[in-house]
Formats: structure tokens, C-alpha cells, sequence
């Protein structure tokens, strides 16, 4: 049986990648389909995706926070929903929530990047071959559990694209939500956020969403802002939120002059004091959402300018 593997982007390739090369171990008579080394030279990719579309019984689209907004994954949502029957279709989310699909990704049951989710997918899977080729439940599950660690470091390295795609497009424009995916990464272990207003920069949308996933793992905290009744209202609730959980929040409040000095947009900086190190800083347009990375020498100057701030309030 012809599974159909759907990818966009870099990460999306390696994801759909690892997927190619591991779903045989565990189910023999599954033959994945993905366009990338699949398609012999000569052969115009889209008759043969057509006709792959066509002979297939599954759909898996690999979707990223990069690219669950692009044409392309969504076309191909598409066109897999009409080849496909819909139960047999399902975006495979890496490291995305569900309730940011739109569109023709919508209209699926949704797989998470989690172990049992996975081995449902696979059941799923196996439900649709025909019956004396489908794999007994028990046997599934012991070929699933002896192959998982190697998806799973497959999938772990996905991650570990050196220059992962952005939102705009653009290598050099960043969006909240790009920010927050780096955020999140597995080697991140200290941020320090400088923003006026917390609530337009930390506790919404993406970004909000990577400070609570991070609350579960060991990441310190530092947020350096101006002394206000709103941005102690805000990092008061951070630190309840931070109690009793691995990470930790440190809170460096300036005064509205002094912030004003130092800090004339918001940065996201992460690992200050080991590799890899990294400074965002919010364009200070009138559309405000939109961000970029500093060079190295950048990275440097600015980690310095609000270090004796951190310092001064831990000592």
C-alpha cells in the first residue's frame, strides 16, 4: 500500500524523510512515497505526483510552524483530501499546535509529535491495508517500540536545521512565532527578554506559548523592564506561574528613564552566557511583530549593555 508523504521546507523534509525510511521497518507492506529522491530524472514531478496521488491510500502532511501558512502544503492538502479518502489523511504536526491550522489542513484529524500519537497514526494505517496484509496488533506494537528511538532522534535532529525557514520567507525577517520556535529549542537554557510591555511581546500568541512550554524544562528567565504598575502586574503573574516548576524567573525592573536609555526596542536573548548565543530585536516600525537576529559582534555588545543589569540584581 502507497503512502503519500507531504513536506514543505527544510525541517518539513527531514521530518517527512525520517518517516520514509522508518515506516517499512514497522509495517513491511507500506511503500511511502515522497517527491524528493522518488522521482527518476526525466520524469516531469507533477504527472508523477498525480498518478502517485492517485495510487495512494494514505496522506501524511508534515507541517511546521515554517510552513502551515505556505501555498504549497496547503495545494497539496488539497489535493490529498480529494485522492484520499478524508479518514485516511492526517498532517503530522512537529512542534505546532493544532488550533494554528486554517485551511485544507483544518478538515483532518491532526497527529502530534508524541509517542502514542504516533503509534495511533500507525494503527490508523494498518486499519487501511487490506486485511491479509495487515499486522497484528501485538506484533505492530513490538516492532513500533523496538524502532521508535531511531524516528525519534530522527525527529529530534530535524530540529537541529542550521538555518530553519522563517514565516515572511525572507532568511533575515522574523516573525513572534519564528522567534518563539527558536526559543523552544532543546539547547536553549536562559533567556533574557527587555521589553516596555510584556503583554504585547511575552504573554500572547507564540510567544506565550514557548514561555509555557519552557516553564517544564530548566530554562532561567530574566525579563528586564520598566517599573510600572502594568509590567508588575504581568511579571508577578510570571513568577506565580513559575512556581513549582523547573524553570526560573528573575525580574530586573529599571526605572522609565533608565529603560529608556538602554533598550530602544524589545530583544529576546538567548543563552547569554554559553553557545549558541543569540539576540532578536523587534523592528521598531509602526507595524510592530517583525524581528531580526543581531550578527555575532551585535550579539556580544548587547548581551554586555544589559548584563550589569542582571548582575545588579542578583547580587
Amino acid at each position: 500500500m502507497k503512502v503519500f508523504i507531504s513536506w514543505s521546507g527544510e525541517t518539513s523534509r527531514r521530518v517527512a524523510e525520517a518517516f520514509h525510511d522508518w515506516l517499512p521497518y514497522v509495517l513491511q507492506p507500506v511503500k511511502p512515497f515522497i517527491s524528493t529522491g522518488d522521482i527518476s530524472k526525466g520524469r516531469r514531478w507533477s504527472d508523477v505526483l498525480a498518478s502517485e496521488l492517485n495510487d495512494s491510500a494514505y496522506g501524511i502532511l508534515i507541517v511546521t510552524a515554517q510552513n502551515f501558512a505556505k501555498p504549497w502544503i496547503n495545494f497539496e492538502a488539497g489535493a490529498i483530501s480529494k485522492a484520499v479518502e478524508k479518514a485516511s489523511v492526517s498532517p503530522f504536526l512537529y512542534n505546532i499546535e493544532p488550533e494554528r491550522l486554517h485551511g485544507p489542513l483544518a478538515q483532518f484529524e491532526a497527529t502530534l509529535n508524541e509517542k502514542e500519537d504516533i503509534r495511533r497514526l500507525l494503527c490508523s494505517i494498518n486499519d487501511r491495508l487490506p486485511a491479509e496484509q495487515q499486522v497484528l496488533l501485538p506484533v505492530l506494537n513490538h516492532e513500533f517500540d523496538l524502532n521508535w528511538e531511531d524516528l525519534r532522534s530522527k525527529l529530534d535532529d530535524a530540529a537541529k536545521t542550521e538555518d530553519p525557514e522563517t514565516e515572511t520567507g525572507f532568511p533575515w525577517l522574523y516573525t513572534a512565532d519564528d522567534v518563539a520556535h527558536r526559543q523552544e529549542g532543546n539547547e536553549t537554557n536562559a533567556v533574557w527578554i527587555v521589553t516596555p510591555d510584556p503583554y504585547r511581546n511575552v504573554l500572547k500568541d507564540g510567544l506565550k506559548n514557548a514561555l509555557i512550554r519552557n516553564m517544564d524544562r530548566p530554562v532561567r528567565y530574566t525579563f528586564i523592564v520598566p517599573t510600572s504598575e502594568a509590567t508588575n502586574a504581568a511579571c508577578e503573574q510570571l513568577e506565580r506561574d513559575a512556581q513549582g516548576k523547573p524553570a526560573t524567573i528573575q525580574v530586573v525592573r529599571l526605572s522609565a528613564d533608565s529603560f529608556r536609555e538602554v533598550a530602544v526596542t524589545d530583544y529576546i536573548i538567548l543563552n547569554p552566557d554559553t553557545a549558541p548565543k543569540a539576540v532578536f530585536l523587534e523592528l521598531p516600525s509602526a507595524e510592530r511583530g517583525f524581528w531580526m537576529k543581531a550578527d555575532d559582534e551585535a550579539t556580544d555588545s548587547l548581551v554586555v549593555r544589559f548584563r550589569k543589569y542582571v548582575q545588579s540584581t542578583a547580587a
